[in-house]
């Protein structure tokens, strides 16, 4: 990954809670990827997408007053992807940005496993949040965590769900 792209988030949100929400995201998607044994330009684009994932916020509270999921996956995506552009290796890599940017929060649809790692990166902090009460954190494990490497972050995070 080009840590500029770290850069231009950084650059993109100025505003704490979104650099520090977006590091954490980044942090648990950078260790499931390396876990499930990503390489290369597949663990560039998770990362990169893992950086960007929320730049739809500030556009959909602007816009519409809202940075509900399917807001910020929709303004999101194309936002994503002109950050990401300088930083990716072809315009086949921005665009699969665009699509797990697009449904970080669709986790019905089925993005294969750079999205699912996505997914459970993003869980693992949105979870730490305090209306999360310990069912409702077992329910998303037992629900959207499927990968061995995010199973055992959250066994490590959230131990009291998995009692």
């Amino acid at each position: 990954m080009d840590f500029k792209a770290i850069d231009a988030m950084l650059d993109y949100f100025k505003d704490e809670g979104y650099i520090s929400h977006a590091l954490r995201v980044w942090g648990y998607a950078t260790g499931i990827g390396a876990g499930e044994g990503l390489t290369g330009r597949d663990f560039d684009i998770l990362q990169t997408a893992a950086v960007f994932h929320d730049v739809g916020i500030p556009e959909g509270m602007r816009l519409e007053g809202s940075g509900a999921g399917p807001i910020q996956e929709r303004l999101g995506a194309p936002i994503a992807m002109r950050l990401s552009r300088p930083f990716l290796p072809d315009e086949e890599a921005v665009q699969t940005v665009g699509m797990l940017v697009g449904h970080h929060h669709s986790f019905t649809y089925d993005g294969g496993p750079l999205l699912q790692m996505l997914f459970e990166a993003d869980w693992l902090v949105n979870l730490s949040g305090e209306d999360m009460t310990t069912e409702k954190r077992r329910r998303v494990y037992d629900l959207y965590f499927k990968t061995k490497t995010g199973r055992s972050y959250f066994a490590c995070v959230y131990p009291d769900a998995l009692r």
